[in-house]
C-alpha cells in the first residue's frame, strides 16, 4: 500500500463522527423550533405565571400580558416582588404584589410627603405612578406573614383592603408561590432587580444578580448555531467522501502482488 493510500485516522473514523454530529446537530435545531412550544409549556408549571393582559395593578414594573418567571421565594426581603395564591382574599387564581412588610413590622401611611413607613422608617419608592391611592393606615403584620401592596397604589387590590382586620390583610408566608425574577415577552427575557427602594433605607439586604430560569433565548440560539454547524459538517464529510472516491476512480485497487496470486 503507497503512502498516497494511506488516508487520515479522521477519513477512516468518519462514519463514527458523521453519526452522532447528525443526531446532536438534529436535535438541537429541533430544540430550537420547538422553543415557543417549551416557554408554553413553561407557562404552566411553578416556574411562570401568565399575567392577564388588562392586569395594571404593579404599574412599569412589567408588561401586562408578559410571561413572568420566578425563583422559589426563599428567605422572603421586603421589595421583592411575588406571585400569592389569593384563596385567603376570596379571589381567584393568583396576584402579582410587591411585599411591604414582613411578620412583627409596623406598616404605616403615610408621612408628610405620602410616603410609607415600615417600622418608623419612610421608604422612596422610586416605581410608584403618580396616583397614589394613599389613605391614613396603621397596620401591625402577623408573624410569619407579608403585607402586599400594587405599585399602582390607586388601581391595585392588595393588603389594603383589608387593614381593618390584620390577620386577613397579611398573606401567609406559605401563599406565596413565587418571587419574580424576569419577564418574557415573545422570545426576549428581562431581569426584573430587586427594588433599590427598600435596601437604600435600611430595611432589605441586597440580592446578587439572578439569571432568570428556564429555557432562555441565548441558549437556544447558542443551540441552533451549534446544531446547524454539526449537521452542516457531517453533509461536508460525506460529500467529500464522495468526490475523494470518484476522483480515485471508484474503491481502491488491491495491491499487485495480491492481484498476481490470485491469478
Amino acid at each position: 500500500m503507497s503512502n498516497s493510500d494511506v488516508r487520515p485516522w479522521w477519513w477512516r473514523g468518519a462514519p463514527f463522527i458523521l453519526l452522532p454530529l447528525v443526531i446532536i446537530g438534529g436535535f438541537l435545531v429541533a430544540f430550537g423550533f420547538l422553543h415557543p412550544r417549551i416557554t408554553a409549556a413553561l407557562a404552566d408549571s411553578d416556574q411562570a405565571v401568565r399575567t392577564a393582559a388588562e392586569d395594571g395593578s404593579m404599574g412599569a414594573a412589567y408588561t401586562p400580558g408578559s410571561l413572568l418567571l420566578l425563583a422559589e421565594a426563599g428567605e422572603v426581603h421586603r421589595g421583592d416582588v411575588v406571585v400569592v395564591d389569593a384563596g385567603a382574599w376570596q379571589r381567584a387564581g393568583q396576584l402579582v404584589s410587591r411585599v411591604i412588610g414582613l411578620g412583627g413590622d409596623t406598616v404605616v401611611c403615610c408621612d408628610q410627603q405620602d410616603r410609607m413607613t415600615v417600622n418608623g422608617i419612610s421608604v422612596h419608592e422610586e416605581y410608584l405612578g403618580p396616583d397614589l391611592g394613599a389613605f391614613p393606615f396603621s397596620v401591625n403584620v402577623p408573624p410569619n406573614s407579608v403585607f402586599l401592596l400594587g405599585d399602582n397604589r390607586g388601581n391595585a387590590f392588595d393588603s389594603r383592603a383589608f387593614v381593618d382586620t390584620p390577620e386577613l390583610a397579611a398573606l401567609p408566608l406559605t401563599a406565596i408561590r413565587g418571587r419574580v425574577v424576569a419577564e418574557r415577552v415573545g422570545d426576549e427575557d428581562r431581569s426584573l432587580p430587586q427594588s433599590a427602594a427598600f435596601v437604600a433605607a435600611g430595611l432589605a439586604e441586597p440580592r446578587p444578580p439572578e439569571a432568570p430560569p428556564g429555557p432562555l433565548t441565548w441558549a437556544v440560539t447558542t443551540g441552533i448555531g451549534f446544531g446547524a454547524a454539526a449537521v452542516l459538517i457531517g453533509v461536508a464529510m460525506v460529500v467529500a467522501r464522495g468526490l475523494r472516491k470518484r476522483a480515485s476512480g471508484g474503491p481502491r485497487a488491491v495491491a499487485s502482488d495480491a492481484a498476481d496470486s490470485a491469478s
